[in-house]
């Protein structure tokens, strides 16, 4: 099953998105991916609770600009402070002990030193720049991060257990 670590924007920022014309949400909504992998099910609790223990100080990310992702996916590049860098570190020794994945391609190219964090805003990448100047330059404290999984094509949110 496909898992998904993530973080969300605040809601001045989401609300500013999703004022935006064209915008064609993915099924989890905003959010900015920390993490994406596949794991049996049956480990999930343990996984919970392992990421539960992860602790981290809040920290302030920028929005930086535009980009497109996936070929058809637009994003907003976030600034990557060394405390989202160090989170998302945390995470993946987390993950590596439930799955059975190949890292060494995946994570060369997007996750660890290479982790080039943004925000997915929709499915669509056919928008005016002149329109999404707004959202340049917002910033945004993540004090929280979430984890879901892909059941039948749409993401369900699963409680973490904050120790």
């Amino acid at each position: 099953m496909k898992y998904l670590v993530y973080f969300r924007p605040n809601k001045e920022l989401s609300d500013l998105i999703l004022r935006q014309s064209n915008i064609i949400m993915t099924s989890l909504g905003l959010h900015s991916t920390l993490y994406v992998f596949h794991m049996e099910s049956e480990q999930e609790n343990n996984l919970v609770t392992d990421l539960s223990k992860i602790k981290f100080n809040p920290f302030e990310i920028e929005t930086l600009g535009f980009d497109n992702f996936d070929e058809n996916s637009l994003v907003l590049k976030l600034s990557r402070p060394d405390e989202l860098l160090q989170l998302h570190k945390k995470i993946i020794p987390v993950v590596k002990n439930y799955t059975n994945e190949d890292f060494e391609g995946v994570e060369r190219q997007y996750f660890g030193d290479n982790y080039s964090p943004h925000l997915t805003i929709s499915k669509s990448s056919y928008f005016s720049a002149d329109t999404l100047k707004e959202l340049i330059g917002r910033k945004d404290i993540i004090a929280k991060y979430y984890l879901a999984k892909k059941i039948d094509g749409v993401w369900k949110e699963i409680i973490l257990k904050i120790i």
